[in-house]
């Protein structure tokens, strides 16, 4: 087992973790913060099979990934914060 591996495996395990977070979270804030913590655990993922395989263009597919996670991010954590206001 290489070095790469080791780290793969270290992700995904941390990935489940964040996947305990997505579903069991307290509230909706800490769910949001999951989901967050599960894409770059993705993105991470991405760009270490790109380092095992050599292929470039991973990491252009890594870049466009974590773009949209952080404006998905941002737009979700808009829309609560603006319905939160509705509803009070």
């Amino acid at each position: 087992m290489t070095f790469l591996d080791i780290i793969v495996l270290l992700l995904t395990i941390a990935g489940i973790f964040s996947s305990f977070i997505v579903i069991l979270g307290k509230n909706r804030w800490k769910r949001l913060l999951g989901v967050s913590m599960l894409s770059a655990k993705v993105n991470m993922i991405i760009i270490v099979f790109a380092l095992i395989t050599g292929r470039t263009f991973y990491l252009d597919i890594a870049l466009v990934y974590t773009i949209l996670s952080y404006i998905g991010v941002n737009v979700i954590a808009d829309f609560m914060v603006e319905r939160g206001k509705e509803l009070k």
